[in-house]
């Protein structure tokens, strides 16, 4: 397990967009049997969430979305970021880097640190890492964007595809003179459970070429960029290594949940948050949680907590302390403590624009 202190960063900004699709689960009721959604919604507390579905906005769209309206309500000088990371399990192309293309959609023109990360459930605070590492290294302002969407998922007589909501979220990290408490940072990796979460088809390693001349074209379709989960595993995981990865944390840097004012925990499902809340010893009114009205917006989740907590309270003044613990796939756990000016984090937007690149199925890799 790594640790980090990051002294004189501070997040200066924070502000979350969503499809403007609004879906109660209950729509789903017709592709399952009598009673599967409700016991669903009750053991996973998902009753409402955003999709892009019909809708077609990427998580780029959403990300773009939601950094422009940090630089308009913050009044942000796009030429002082120096550097961009967005990190996503659902880009817009397998390359160049979605973050490139961003970069320029944005107008960053003096922003040359460019990259994505695919690190999963835990990016949100992940990236917060990798943002404050680069600012030590030399940039003074980071844009980080953390999001999924999957506007071509279309329904499912899955239930682990009912899971998922879509969401981007914009957040400024910044190098300050200020005496601002430090941002501390907890990683650990347990990369020999990397088969419990896994998309194993599509690329260099299986791919859908190889898999459909072995399975046939319509199950290679079908399971293209699906992942498998094993559900037992993921559970031991969630309740077992996020515990123990938070205590050791709390232990490194002396502290207790009674430092914290909110707490923020991925939004895996109900059952997993509860137990993970308990046995960190998490009080109940300092947990905060999106997952009924956003449902599971994988690694954006424990950052949209966050804008949810305050445009359900119009807070928006005000420093609070924070604690964000994320786990996920790889397997890794990430848990992050830092202050928040709550001025600096903007009411959550809905939004259906979708660039136009100008590609279409007939544009490239014509004959002649």
């Amino acid at each position: 397990m790594n640790f980090f202190e990051f002294r004189n960063i501070r997040i200066a900004g924070m502000a979350t967009a969503v499809p403007d699709r609004h879906q109660k689960m209950e729509e789903y009721v017709h592709l399952f049997e009598d009673g599967e959604v409700e016991k669903f919604c009750a053991a996973t507390g998902i009753y409402e969430k955003y999709n892009a579905y019909g809708v077609g906005t990427t998580t780029a769209d959403l990300c773009v979305e939601a950094a422009n309206n940090l630089f308009e309500k913050l009044d942000v000088d796009k030429g002082t970021i120096d550097g961009l990371i967005m990190i996503t399990q659902t880009p817009d192309y397998f390359v160049p880097p979605t973050s490139c293309v961003v970069q320029y959609r944005l107008g960053l023109n003096n922003c040359g640190l460019v990259y994505d990360s695919n690190i999963g459930c835990t990016a949100f605070p992940f990236g917060l890492q990798m943002a404050c590492a680069n600012i030590m290294a030399g940039c003074k302002k980071i844009l980080l964007l953390v999001g999924d969407s999957n506007p071509n998922r279309g329904e499912t007589s899955n239930k682990n595809g009912l899971l998922f909501g879509d969401a981007g979220v914009a957040i400024i990290v910044e190098k300050t003179e200020e005496n601002v408490p430090p941002i501390r940072i907890g990683i650990e990796t347990i990369g020999r459970g990397y088969k419990a979460l896994i998309t194993p088809y599509g690329m260099e390693r299986h791919p859908l070429s190889v898999v459909a001349l072995k399975r046939g074209f319509e199950f290679a379709t079908f399971y293209n960029n699906a992942t498998y989960m094993s559900g037992t595993d993921v559970f031991t995981f969630s309740i077992k290594d996020a515990p123990r990865t938070t205590k050791a944390f709390l232990s490194k840097f002396a502290e207790s949940m009674d430092d914290y004012d909110l707490i923020s925990i991925h939004q895996a499902n109900k059952m997993i948050i509860d137990n993970v809340a308990k046995r960190i010893k998490a009080p109940k009114e300092k947990v905060i949680n999106s997952i009924d009205r956003f449902g599971n917006t994988r690694g954006a989740s424990t950052a949209v907590n966050i804008c949810d907590y305050a445009e359900k309270r119009n807070f928006y003044s005000g420093k609070k302390k924070i604690l964000t613990l994320a786990f996920g796939i790889g397997l890794n756990v990430t848990v992050a403590s830092f202050s928040l000016d709550f001025s600096k984090c903007l009411p959550i937007i809905k939004t259906n624009k979708v660039f136009d690149d100008e590609i279409d199925s007939e544009t490239y890799f014509q004959e002649g």
